[in-house]
């Protein structure tokens, strides 16, 4: 039998715009924009595909109730049941890939941490893409970080786990991934799952699982899912640069192998996830209509709209510029969210720093390492 995406997926015209009855915004796959569009000109467009509604709100609603487009907490009760039985099969086989790499190999074992829209709460649609963090903890041990600069770190590998000889970056983490691919394909962590294994391919940053899932109304649903294995860097880091107080405390700073470079490319993962569970639900109910906007179901004539949402990471970077601005960003609207997207992202040169990087949301100092520890504290800013 086919599954509710299946017949969403057929019903794709040449263009691959879904023409389900979704939502009420039946002709969306030609929405005009301009160079200049502002907000006030977006909502005008977006009523005149709204099948004659008045009432811009009339229309998010029903897009934050879409099975496809959504937010899976305003979803029917039959969707939301298929999406918690989807996201408990993905954290058990991360739990037991977790578990058995973790026996075998003793000194890499990982912790698995959900992050990005997922780990948010704001993903827009189905849940059929995870991004885990694969933390490495002991792996700190044999590293050293010295430096840090626009993002970017120098370390030193004291020794590989296991291997006396030094090697280079794509070595170690070639090494890591066929290790990890080893364990992804043996039987015992698939068994009795809704998930089935169809690929493993490496990545920039680490390794791309393809799976499928079977349930009671997705088919066949291809789930993929990106595994990085960053270390944390346990380093005193706080943050004074947000209108709210908030407790940053227990997050952390990590560092992501990549190909190619013998450094650790910052992430502040932690910090993002703690600034998003902050908002308030117009702020995720904004975020998660972009990311609609910047899929297929939304074709933009214009240059401007189109740019704006083409990323849902830099759009979530104009989402917290725009409430920075505020002084207490709990009250501030769903349209309000919304007009701060666009206003930011046209406006960019107005908020970010010279030389500093416009996808990055926080920033890490100029830094180097210091004998005494109390001269190692490293600042991060919005």
């Amino acid at each position: 039998m086919l599954g509710y995406d299946d017949i969403v997926q057929l019903l794709g015209d040449e263009n691959g715009l879904r023409k389900s009855d979704i939502f009420i915004c039946q002709e969306h796959g030609n929405l005009e924009s301009s160079e200049s569009m502002d907000y006030k000109d977006f909502t005008g467009e977006l009523m005149k595909k709204g099948s004659g509604q008045t009432n811009v709100d009339a229309i998010y609603t029903s897009l934050l109730k879409s099975p496809v487009l959504g937010l899976a907490e305003y979803q029917e009760k039959c969707f939301k049941k298929e999406s918690g039985l989807m996201k408990r099969e993905v954290n058990e086989l991360m739990k037991r890939f977790s578990e058995q790499f973790g026996r075998q190999y003793p000194l890499l074992a990982f912790t698995p941490k959900l992050r990005e829209s997922i780990g948010e709460g704001a993903k827009c649609g189905l849940l059929s893409e995870y991004d885990y963090m694969l933390i490495m903890s002991k792996f700190y041990n044999y590293c050293q970080v010295n430096s840090i600069s626009n993002c970017k770190s120098k370390f030193e590998m004291m020794t590989f786990p296991s291997i006396d000889e030094e090697i280079s970056s794509f070595e170690r983490n070639l090494i890591l991934h066929i290790l990890m691919r080893k364990i992804l394909l043996t039987r015992s962590i698939w068994e009795g799952l809704h998930l089935k294994f169809v690929s493993c391919k490496r990545i920039n940053f680490g390794l791309c699982l393809s799976v499928v899932f079977n349930g009671h109304l997705y088919k066949f649903l291809q789930i993929s899912m990106d595994l990085v294995s960053p270390i944390p860097l346990k380093m005193l880091v706080p943050v004074n640069d947000w209108p709210v107080l908030l407790d940053f405390s227990k997050c952390q700073l990590y560092g992501l192998f990549r190909d190619g470079y013998d450094g650790f490319d910052l992430s502040s993962t932690d910090y993002e996830e703690m600034l998003l569970k902050a908002l308030p639900s117009a702020a995720i109910d904004a975020y998660v209509f972009g990311k609609a906007f910047s899929s297929v179901h939304f074709k933009w004539r214009g240059k401007l709209l189109a740019k704006i949402f083409e990323m849902s990471y830099t759009m979530k970077k104009y989402l917290l510029i725009s409430l920075h601005q505020h002084e207490n960003p709990q009250w501030v609207s769903r349209h309000e969210c919304m007009k701060g997207i666009v206003f930011v992202a046209s406006n960019m040169e107005k908020f970010v720093k010279k030389h500093e990087c416009r996808r990055c949301i926080f920033h890490a100092e100029e830094w180097t390492r210091d004998e005494k520890p109390k001269n190692n504290c490293l600042k991060l800013y919005f």
